[in-house]
């Protein structure tokens, strides 16, 4: 059982470090867009990018990669907060920020009033940092977890 789960780890760190470098490339690109009204249609399509590609990392990250590696080091089990404090323990983020990360991906996915997307937009661009700091030391601390494993 624990060599599948490595083996889809291994592959969920592929779509991570994918989609860490999609988040980045869009925060880049809508940096000068942030808190600017009137938008016009291909400017609005970037920043909605953007937000789809934080929820998108946001859930890799939270829903499936901290819970493989938990499942796999046998510490699973539990809520969302529990494996977001054990993330914190790791040293991959403040438990703070990764709540705050949960809740705007929470938002983003119920989110139909047009009105509140600035605001959704600037919190995007203030928290992507943390998932792009997050991503790199999650993937060398799973790296170093598969090494432990006999092949």
């Amino acid at each position: 059982m624990t060599r599948e789960k490595i083996e889809l780890l291994q592959e969920e760190l592929l779509g991570l470090h994918l989609a860490a470098g999609h988040l980045g490339y869009s925060l880049e690109r809508c940096q000068d867009l942030i808190g600017k009204d009137g938008l016009p249609p291909e400017q609005l399509e970037r920043l909605e990018s953007l937000t789809s590609r934080f929820a998108r990392l946001a859930d890799l990250l939270i829903q499936r990669i901290f819970r493989l590696i938990d499942e796999i080091e046998l510490t699973g089990g539990g809520s969302i907060l529990d494996r977001i404090y054990r993330a914190e323990k790791r040293g991959w983020a403040s438990a703070a920020e990764l709540i705050k990360v949960r809740e705007l991906r929470n938002l983003i996915a119920h989110e139909y009033s047009t009105e509140n997307m600035p605001e959704v937009y600037a919190a995007v661009a203030a928290l992507s940092p943390v998932l792009l700091i997050a991503a790199p030391k999650v993937i060398d601390y799973a790296k170093n977890t598969i090494n432990q494993y006999p092949k």
